[in-house]
């Protein structure tokens, strides 16, 4: 495996401990206060997050271009769809279940990357796919959950809409742009965006102290680190590769519900997450793409002169 690779997978593998560290105080949250409130916070404490971080951060720290703020916009449309969506989703769903849900990105990244991007899935990604979604069916059937839970599952299937859409459109423009000034500049958009959609409901003047704190750390687990994760990954990695490697969510979220909520998972919770880590092992270790030198889409290279410029 090249470094290339290996630096992608681990930024992914970063991303998939960022979405199990978001769900459990994103779930706490949600008996707090009102869904749109939370996310209006989540996006804020995210955004002051990613601002300070590139205050502090060494390295020249140039002016936006027009291209920077398209890129940034789209992001900050989808991204306040998708945490809308997931604020509405976790109301009626355990942190573990709406985690299961949401990796149903692994099969619509394919499919959006294939004529969005070129990158067109292998085998060994379809393969470990297949085993990975088996493991997700063992580990939270959806199809037994009750109907109360059916609207829940709507707003966690919009997010997935929108989290994919991110994801891929994230691949495609990656290359030249700096990912953490990007990332802090698409939350601040979709802070404004929300302001524009949902002005100042009475649910603001509502906030808790114990509501701020935790969409403030479900914030940093989640739309600042994992995202940026997430995104530094695919200047490395094929889009449905990273997408892929956060099914590792699923089993760490689980393990932090047993160890925050105290709940036991059963033996067929364990199974699950067990049969999910071998499918994504399979393309993302022994892939076909193994060895090979990390490309933008459609088959261009990332110069590595670009790349070293960008990690600065």
């Amino acid at each position: 495996m090249d470094e290339a690779r290996r630096r992608g997978i681990l930024w992914a593998l970063g991303a998939a401990a960022g979405i199990a560290g978001w769900a459990i105080p994103w779930k706490l949250a949600s008996a707090e206060g009102a869904a749109n409130a939370n996310a209006l916070l989540l996006l804020t404490f995210a955004a002051l997050f990613s601002s300070l971080y590139n205050r502090l951060r060494p390295g020249e720290r140039p002016g936006h271009t027009r291209p920077d703020w398209m890129f940034a916009a789209a992001l900050a449309a989808l991204t306040l769809l998708g945490n809308v969506a997931s604020a509405e989703a976790i109301r009626g769903l355990s942190p573990a279940l709406l985690s299961v849900a949401q990796r149903g990105e692994i099969i619509l990244v394919a499919l959006l990357a294939w004529p969005l991007v070129g990158e067109r899935p292998d085998r060994p990604f379809w393969l470990g796919a297949a085993i990975a979604v088996g493991g997700l069916v063992i580990l939270q059937a959806p199809f037994e959950a009750a109907d109360p839970h059916a609207v829940s599952f709507a707003w966690a299937g919009l997010s997935v809409v929108a989290f994919s859409s991110m994801a891929v459109l994230t691949r495609r423009f990656i290359h030249g742009v700096d990912p953490a000034r990007i990332n802090g500049l698409r939350l601040w958009l979709s802070v404004l965006m929300w302001f524009a959609w949902y002005g100042v409901p009475p649910s603001l003047l509502e906030v808790t102290p114990a509501q701020a704190g935790y969409t403030s750390l479900a914030a940093f687990c989640g739309p600042f680190a994992g995202r940026m994760a997430m995104m530094t990954s695919a200047r490395y990695l094929e889009a449905r590769l990273t997408t892929l490697a956060t099914l590792a969510a699923p089993p760490l979220t689980l393990l932090l519900t047993i160890l925050v909520l105290t709940e036991t998972p059963t033996s067929r919770e364990i199974a699950g997450g067990l049969v999910m880590l071998i499918g994504i092992a399979i393309p993302v270790l022994g892939g076909s793409g193994a060895g090979r030198r990390s490309r933008g889409p459609r088959g261009v290279k990332t110069p590595d002169a670009a790349r070293d410029r960008l990690e600065r």
